[in-house]
């Protein structure tokens, strides 16, 4: 079971948080999400333990303790969108080769071209140039 904790310090490593959980059963894993570009923390990380019975106990303990002076939440991760196999396949036949036109998007109710619908319509869809621009006369 692959546990997710939230609210870490930035001084936490993976190191500190197979520590804590190794006090209630075997650990696969433990990572502390890193950023890329500085280096740091991001604040939460994964911990993957084998025996569910030995997870449940440690959501149940660690969860809303105080860690290295952060106020830490544990709780089971939840699966990603593309996990499944079959959910990425129907999702790439279905969406990624069809090409979409704007008029499925918009439901047209005035014929009038400076209408408030007809301005959002256009400024939504890049239409005269990309972001805000003011269509009053």
């Amino acid at each position: 079971m692959t546990l997710f904790i939230a609210k870490l310090s930035p001084n936490t490593t993976s190191r500190d948080l197979q520590g804590l959980f190794a006090h209630y059963g075997s650990v696969i894993s433990a990572n502390v999400i890193m950023d890329h570009s500085t280096g740091r923390s991001k604040g939460y990380g994964f911990v993957e333990m084998p025996n569910i019975p030995e997870a449940i106990e440690a959501i149940k303990e660690v969860d809303s303790t105080l860690f290295q002076e952060s106020l830490i939440s544990v709780r089971k991760s939840q699966p990603t969108a593309f996990s499944d196999p079959a959910i990425e396949n129907l999702y790439q036949t279905n969406y990624s080769t069809r090409f979409w036109s704007r008029h499925e998007y918009i439901r047209d109710t005035t014929t009038e071209s400076k209408s408030p619908q007809r301005i959002a319509s256009r400024r939504n869809f890049g239409y005269r140039g990309s972001g805000y621009k003011s269509f009053d006369p």
